[in-house]
């Protein structure tokens, strides 16, 4: 049985610290699997979805890439074949971390598994905190079809 994706606006809120510090307010959409947040699941408040729309406003063609790897038009953004799904939600850099998965096609099915943590600059890839997460199996035209619609949504945030 297929699992159903959707996508849905959320907010990582922006704090000020007392002597100036501060996070940012980022508006970008949750992948949600049977209804449940997958970044609430993942338990990472500091990062956000690839599909933020203060990144896309900065630059269309990255976030247009982020929409193709996830649709598995575009290269992997890591070695093995891994695709971020989540990143640092100040700077949106990959040498932050960035939490990924491999995302794969397997006839009429899109397949995310193997979720883990992982940086540019290394190839560890710390998969134990995520074992439980997973695998999720997506149809194909329904998943390419919600994913697609975050090309639209994303200004809209």
């Amino acid at each position: 049985m297929a699992t159903f994706l959707e996508l849905a606006p959320a907010i990582r809120a922006g704090v000020t610290y007392p002597g100036g510090a501060f996070k940012s307010e980022r508006h970008f959409l949750d992948f949600l699997i049977d209804g449940n947040s997958l970044w609430k699941q993942l338990k990472k408040p500091d990062m956000v979805s690839i599909l933020c729309s203060e990144y896309a406003a900065k630059s269309l063609d990255e976030s247009v890439k982020a929409v193709n790897r996830l649709l598995l038009l575009e290269e992997a953004d890591h070695p093995n074949d891994r695709r971020t799904l989540f990143i640092c939600s100040e700077c949106g850099d990959l040498g932050c971390g960035a939490i990924t998965s491999l995302i794969l096609r397997e006839g009429g099915a899109i397949i995310w598994k193997d979720f883990g943590v992982q940086n540019n600059y290394d190839d560890n890839i710390a998969l134990t905190a995520y074992q439980g997460v997973g695998p999720f199996i997506f149809d194909a035209a329904a998943y390419e079809r919600v994913i697609t619609q975050a090309r639209a949504m994303l200004p809209a945030l």
